[in-house]
Order: structure tokens, then C-alpha cells, then sequence
């Protein structure tokens, strides 16, 4: 018994030293790249391990770690001869203590050609456009030279790029026998549209029983368009150039509230689009069945709230009904059926007990809405200290 738990002791120490001290290698990727003068590579890591570790990593450029280069990858643009070199990562494993370095990268640069001009020749246009246009002027090397617009354009007439959009792009130029060429980022700008906003009320959720949704571009805003129109979302068509403008919902649903403009930007028009989101929904209400009037908490008057998913509790905070439908009227009544409170357009917290003394009451809630009428009745009673 004793020497089969020495022999089991020696297993485990075994598989322990064995896990700890298990390697894994590091590769780096591409081994031999040449790149234009002024273009960008990526040396990236493949790590192959038999089990799940936790790795740091540590770039080095011809022996000399390059600083907060921490990545499994490392990317490197407008590359210029001093970039030419070895380029390594040095992989630890910090669950296990275990280091490996990778084989090295070795990136090359072509000798270079070199770009005597270029520019745009277009004016700025609007964001949605597509029109930038960019022309280049190349010396050295063998003519003549092979142009690449970096994808960028919808046509290419070598020394010319047109239908650039917003954004930056590479052109790399390369020379006849392809032994020189030269790569340089540039950035295609467009026309700053001025700040247009509009507001909602409600800002975020209407309801079926009063679906109406008023929306308003500030008179500072307005200044600048040439014309807009609404589009609610629920195919009931655009609004032309109304400001503010009001809409109802027949149906329950998120939409997406559009606002369609044409901005008025040095003498251009530019057509734009903002988005806000609308949620159309139907409520049943919760209303207690106890108040205690004098009590100070949310007790004391008659609240009304929303009824959870469930249909027995309350959720959220205590509800306006002018904003839910377009009217509401409350009674309450005692038990012989004498009415003794009335409220027109009820909101929550308006019945707080009055004067009536402790007992039951019963209430009656009618909800004129735009989709139809509801009527909510039950029992009421007043607990007083």
C-alpha cells in the first residue's frame, strides 16, 4: 500500500514537471517582404501550443525591443528605409513561464521613385458624393510607370484618380521594370454639413391610446436647409418642409422617425439624413386596491402604474394619463353608490382620500384613446391611522 502512494506521488510529480516545462513555438509571418517606399506591412504571430495560455508579447526590430508594442501583431506604415531590417517577437507564456522567439522577418525596401506632386484638383464636395479627384507627378526610375489609386476610385487614367469618396487611401506607383516605386497615403475631405438636429415629444414611446408624435427642427437649424421632409417610418408617406410637424401611429411597433434635409454648405446642397427611434406601444394599467392616506409614502393617494408582464405587480413610475390617452375621466363611489369623487384627465397622485373616512370604495376609470375606449372598475379602500 505504502509503495503504491510513493508510486502514484512520483506520477503526479511527473505530470506536473512534464506540463510546466512543455514549450510552445512561436512563428511570425511574412518571413522576406518587400515593400514600396512609404507603403505599410503588418508582421503578425501564429503561436502553436498544445494547451490554452496566457501570452505577452514583445516586439523587436534588429535585436532592439521596440517600445509599447505589446501586440500579437505589429503593423508598421510610411515606411521609410530606416524601417529596413529584422523583425522578431518574443512570446511569454505567463501561466508557465515559458518564453519562445519567433523566426525572424526581414522587410526590404525598393529603392524609390519619387512623387513630385500630388494634389486634388476638385473642390470639396458633399459627404454623400463620390467625386474627389487627385492627380500625380512621378520622376525617377524607368517611365513609364504603372499607377494603383489604392482601390479607391471608380476610374483610374494613370496620373489620374476621380470618384474618390471620404476617406484615405494608399497610391502606390511602380516603374516599368519593377524594380523602383514609391507608395504615399493621402485623405479625400468633403464639405463639414452644419449640426442639424430635431427633437421628439414624446421624446422615446407614445401609446395607441394617444399615438400623436409632434417633431421640431430648432429655427437655428432651419436657417440652414434648403428643403427636408419627415418620414415616420410606417409607410404612411414623407412630410414636405412642415415645421414642427405631428404624426399619429394606428399600429404598435418601433419605428424609425427620418429626417431627410438638403444643407445649404458654401454655396453647395447636400443632401443628409438623420435618424431618432419611436416606440408605439399599448399599456394595461395597474391601480391598487389600498391607500392609506397621511402616510407620507406612495401609499398615501392613488397611483397608477403599469402592470408588469406577469399582470399582477406594478412597474415603473407612476403615470400621467394625459400622456397614455387623450381623456380620462375618474369617479369613485361609496357603497351605497353615491358618488363622491370625480376627476377629469386623472393623474396619478390627484385622489388622495380627502375627506372620506376609512372604508371601501369603489372607482371607475374610463380611457378615451385614439384606438378605442377603455374602462377600468374594482374596489377601493382607505385605511387611515
Amino acid at each position: 500500500m505504502i509503495l503504491m502512494k510513493r508510486l502514484l506521488t512520483l506520477l503526479l510529480v511527473f505530470i506536473a514537471i512534464s506540463s510546466f516545462g512543455q514549450r510552445f513555438t512561436v512563428s511570425l509571418f511574412p518571413t522576406d517582404v518587400t515593400v514600396c517606399y512609404g507603403g505599410k506591412v503588418t508582421f503578425q504571430t501564429n503561436i502553436i501550443d498544445t494547451m490554452t495560455g496566457s501570452y505577452t508579447f514583445k516586439w523587436l526590430f534588429n535585436g532592439v525591443e521596440i517600445t509599447d508594442s505589446v501586440r500579437k501583431y505589429l503593423s508598421l506604415k510610411n515606411i521609410t528605409n530606416l524601417d529596413s531590417g529584422y523583425y522578431r517577437c518574443v512570446v511569454t507564456d505567463t501561466s508557465r513561464l515559458a518564453v519562445d522567439t519567433s523566426n525572424p522577418g526581414h522587410l526590404r525596401i525598393s529603392p524609390s521613385l519619387h512623387i513630385d506632386t500630388l494634389y486634388r484638383y476638385n473642390a470639396l464636395s458633399c459627404p454623400s458624393d463620390s467625386n474627389g479627384q487627385m492627380k500625380v507627378k512621378v520622376s525617377g526610375g524607368i517611365p513609364p510607370y504603372n499607377y494603383s489609386w489604392g482601390g479607391g476610385s471608380y476610374h483610374q487614367l494613370d496620373t489620374i484618380g476621380v470618384g474618390f469618396p471620404k476617406g484615405t487611401y494608399l497610391l502606390t506607383v511602380t516603374d516599368s521594370g519593377a524594380t523602383h516605386c514609391i507608395s504615399r497615403e493621402f485623405t479625400i475631405e468633403t464639405l463639414v454639413l452644419h449640426k442639424i438636429i430635431f427633437h421628439m415629444t414624446p421624446p422615446d414611446t407614445v401609446y395607441l391610446g394617444n399615438p400623436e408624435v409632434t417633431v421640431t427642427i430648432p429655427d437655428s437649424c432651419v436657417a440652414h436647409l434648403d428643403s427636408w421632409n419627415w418620414d415616420f417610418g410606417d409607410k404612411t408617406g414623407k412630410v414636405p418642409n412642415l415645421n414642427p410637424c405631428q404624426h399619429a401611429y394606428a399600429k404598435q411597433g418601433v419605428y424609425n422617425v427620418l429626417l431627410n434635409f438638403t444643407d445649404i454648405v458654401g454655396g453647395q446642397l447636400c443632401d443628409s439624413t438623420i435618424v431618432d427611434t419611436m416606440t408605439v406601444k399599448t399599456i394595461r394599467l395597474f391601480i391598487p386596491n389600498v391607500i392609506t392616506p397621511g402616510s407620507g409614502d406612495d401609499n398615501g393617494s392613488l397611483n397608477i402604474r403599469e402592470m408588469d408582464k406577469t399582470g399582477t405587480k406594478p412597474y415603473g413610475n407612476n403615470l400621467d394619463l394625459t400622456s397614455i390617452f387623450l381623456s380620462t375621466e375618474m369617479y369613485i363611489f361609496n357603497r351605497q353608490g353615491k358618488k363622491v369623487y370625480q376627476k377629469t384627465n386623472y393623474v396619478s397622485g390627484d385622489f388622495d382620500g380627502g375627506n372620506l373616512s376609512s372604508g371601501v370604495y369603489y372607482y371607475l376609470l374610463k380611457c378615451h384613446g385614439e384606438n378605442g375606449d377603455e374602462v377600468y372598475r374594482g374596489a377601493l379602500t382607505i385605511i387611515r391611522n
